[in-house]
């Protein structure tokens, strides 16, 4: 246990340990967890699926991807909106097809969120040992999560016919 908290300390990283009381300063980061992720969430469900699998952004005032209109061929993030609105309406396998990487990250929101309300109910850290978790480590782990949902989206578009859209 001791190596642990010295290979934390080495990282930089002040990281609580599981099942420890919470301060007043973790219950404000717990609470932003929920707000941003609630509202997030909330949006999700506000908006309607496109059925194209991408475009649901367009319904907050965003304009059509400029990628897409450009060459045809979808960007690295095409679909995410779409997939988070699926995703809070239970529809897992559209939320997949929309966009990997999207129903991934709205399951990831969803966790976030589940744990923000642990800390605010219970008043401890759940019982989640993350030590493993450097920023490098993320940042690697969103890349490859990004790029294979990108490769998953073109490769299934130009199998079925349906890329690169003509317009």
């Amino acid at each position: 246990m001791q190596i642990e908290e010295d290979s934390r300390q080495e990282h930089g990283q002040d990281v609580p340990q599981t099942g420890q009381a919470v301060s007043a300063r973790g219950r404000l980061w717990a609470a932003l967890v929920v707000l941003a992720g609630g509202a997030v969430l909330g949006t999700s469900a506000w908006l309607k699926p496109d059925e194209r699998g991408y475009g649901t952004h367009e319904q907050l005032g965003g304009g059509p991807c400029g990628m897409l209109v450009t060459t045809g061929l979808p960007c690295p993030t095409c679909g995410m909106t779409t997939a988070f609105a699926h995703t809070v309406r239970g529809q897992w396998w559209r939320a997949f097809w929309a966009q990997p990487t999207g129903f991934v990250l709205a399951l990831g929101t969803a966790a976030a969120v589940v744990g923000g309300m642990w800390v605010l109910l219970a008043g401890r850290w759940p019982r989640w040992n993350l030590f493993f978790v450097t920023p490098y480590r993320l940042f690697l782990g969103l890349l490859i999560l990004l790029l294979g949902g990108w490769g998953f989206k073109l490769a299934v578009g130009l199998l079925d016919g349906t890329l690169p859209l003509r317009r």
